[in-house]
């Protein structure tokens, strides 16, 4: 008869279940001791009845709404962060910012003293006749 592979959980599980066929109410620390006897012996290879076994590995469900939450700034940051070397001319030109708008933000780097680099003429891109709304005249 050959000897069959058991975990120490499946090991503890086993006696707590003898236990509770002999009509008693066991708990862990009841079991331990002769447990840890049995234990040492399945690891030596001296048990009659069972070698030492390998643990299962299981699966871990993991929180979905953290996966998510990552996932949005991720994305938000790599479309909002400007790298390094992008001037002031080209963040305007991406953001598609109209020429009276440009010149405002121009000016006012001016009195901040930053640096704005780079030339372009960048459009609007709104598509409306007088302008985008941050540009058009006042009614």
């Amino acid at each position: 008869m050959s000897k069959s592979p058991i975990t120490w959980l499946e090991l503890i599980k086993e006696k707590l279940n003898e236990a509770k066929k002999n009509g008693k109410s066991p708990s862990i620390g009841d079991i331990m001791p002769e447990a840890k006897k049995e234990w040492v012996q399945i690891k030596n290879g001296t048990h009659p009845k069972y070698t030492q076994g390998k643990a299962k590995t299981h699966a871990r469900k993991g929180n979905k709404s953290s996966k998510k939450s990552n996932a949005k700034t991720k994305k938000n940051s790599a479309k909002s962060t400007p790298s390094p070397n992008m001037n002031i001319h080209d963040i305007l030109d991406k953001a598609k910012v109209c020429k009276k708008c440009r010149k405002n933000i121009e000016k006012a780097m001016k009195k901040s003293d930053m640096k704005s680099g780079g030339s372009g003429a960048g459009g609007c891109g709104c598509g409306m006749s007088g302008g985008c709304a941050t540009c058009a005249p006042v009614a």
